[in-house]
Parts: C-alpha cells; sequence; structure tokens
C-alpha cells in the first residue's frame, strides 16, 4: 500500500469512529447537539494531527480549505474535512462522511473517503487507480438513457437563479432517467466512481469542493464538461459522467438548449 494512503486511512478511520460517537449521542436538542459537536470536532481534530505529524512531521494539515495558503505551502499538504453533511448529521439523517485530499506539489497526490455509518472506504492514488474497502472500484457500463441514474442538487434557488440549468433537468427528466438528490458531493463522486450513479449534474461548479473525490473519478475512467461538451467551468453548469459514452448520450439531449 502507498505509504501515505495508509496514515490517510487509518487517519479518516479514527476521524469517522469519532464521529460516530457523537452521532449516537446525538438528541433532538440543538443547542446540545452544537455542543457534543464541537467537543468531538475538536478532540478528533488532535488526534488526526497527532497521526499524521508522527510520520510526516512537515507536512502541513488544513481542516478548512483556504486556496491562498495551498498556492504558499511547498511541502505537502493534507486537506481534511471531518464532518461532510453537517445538516445530515444533525438532522440525524444518516448520509455523511470524512474526506481527505493530500497534495503533493501542488497536486492531488491522493485522497480518501470514509463513510463511518456504512463503514465503506473509498481511496484512490494518482495514477494508481480506486478502491472500496480494498476492491478495485469499476464505473457503471450503462449505456441506456432511461437506465441512468443523475445526482444533481435541486432547490428552489438554483431554479430562479440558473434557468438554463433548469431547462437541463427538464430535458433529461423527461427521457426518463431516474434522479438522486443527495447532496452530499464527495459520496456522489465515490458512488459514480464505483457504478451507483452514472452522472453528476451540478450547478455553480467550485473545484475546490470536489477536490475529495475528483480523483475516483478520474482513476476509474470517468469525464468532465462543461454543458456544451467543452471545459468552459465559468459556465457554472458541469456535467460529471463515468465514461465518455453517457457524457455525449447527456449533451446530445439538452444540445437545443443553446
Amino acid at each position: 500500500m502507498h505509504p501515505i494512503l495508509n496514515i490517510a486511512i487509518q487517519a479518516a478511520i479514527k476521524g469517522g469512529n469519532n464521529i460516530i460517537q457523537a452521532y449516537d449521542k446525538n438528541t433532538f436538542n440543538y443547542l446540545k447537539n452544537k455542543e457534543i459537536l464541537q467537543k468531538e470536532i475538536y478532540k478528533t481534530k488532535n488526534m488526526i494531527i497527532n497521526l499524521i505529524k508522527k510520520s510526516y512531521f512537515k507536512h502541513h494539515i488544513l481542516f478548512n480549505y483556504n486556496s491562498s495558503k495551498l498556492k504558499k505551502f511547498k511541502n505537502p499538504t493534507w486537506i481534511i474535512n471531518l464532518i461532510h453533511g453537517k445538516k445530515n448529521f444533525k438532522k440525524r439523517f444518516p448520509n455523511f462522511c470524512v474526506s481527505i485530499t493530500i497534495f503533493v506539489q501542488k497536486k492531488i497526490n491522493s485522497s480518501v473517503i470514509y463513510d463511518p455509518l456504512k463503514n465503506e472506504l473509498f481511496t484512490a492514488v494518482n495514477g494508481h487507480g480506486a478502491q472500496i474497502n480494498g476492491h478495485r472500484m469499476r464505473s457503471s457500463k450503462t449505456y441506456l438513457l432511461k437506465k441512468i441514474f443523475v445526482s444533481a442538487k435541486i432547490n428552489y434557488m438554483i431554479f430562479q437563479k440558473n434557468h438554463i440549468f433548469y431547462k437541463i433537468l427538464k430535458k433529461i427528466f423527461k427521457k426518463g432517467i431516474i434522479f438522486r438528490s443527495t447532496n452530499l458531493v464527495p459520496l456522489d463522486l465515490a458512488y459514480l466512481a464505483n457504478g451507483r450513479i452514472d452522472c453528476i449534474i451540478e450547478y455553480n461548479f467550485k473545484i475546490k469542493n470536489y477536490y475529495s473525490g475528483i480523483l475516483h473519478v478520474k482513476e476509474t475512467g470517468g469525464i468532465i464538461s462543461d454543458y456544451q461538451g467543452g471545459f468552459d467551468y465559468n459556465n457554472k453548469t458541469v456535467i460529471i459522467a463515468n465514461n465518455a459514452k453517457v457524457l455525449s448520450l447527456i449533451l446530445k439531449k439538452i444540445k437545443s438548449l443553446y
């Protein structure tokens, strides 16, 4: 196993187990939830820092992503999110995860996404593939439009601010595509890499929100595009598909919109 990935896995699992303890203690008293959550996060951060520093003393560790800081660091940098899906966590909706992304020479070297409730560990190393619980991940080979699973963030504000996004969803919905909306980017990307979903359509795309899972998609043959089939992310609406065939099918259906 890649040495740095081994430490990242240990950190993700220990962090996830600590967070689960807070989840189990969670009640419907919001103030109490907040206190429990903050205590567990603080304790977990210190534990993870100590774990990483024992093996990689000179590495930088960030718990809140800051692009300006990343650009300044010359040594490898760890970006850690202890709870992706905090709203789900507080509501006791069982859909959240821990993510760790490691940059070496300012490029993603490896990443880990851990779902502590399902005990599912998604890992990826640049140039060495992606795995789930130690087994190689393979993206879905579904090519029929009516069988494609699409994840999309759907809410009122998006429809109000981006008419193209609304039209895209409306257009492909008519073709029988199955929608899922989890609003949990890291797990969506891991699920796409593992064939559980076939495509992600995202509005207001920001690459930093995708760092934890984009390597998983890349290592299983996934492809990212804007809704016109190019790479201009200023369009804000992007499509991440598990392969070029699925991307082509989606783009073909929305071509008439522009």
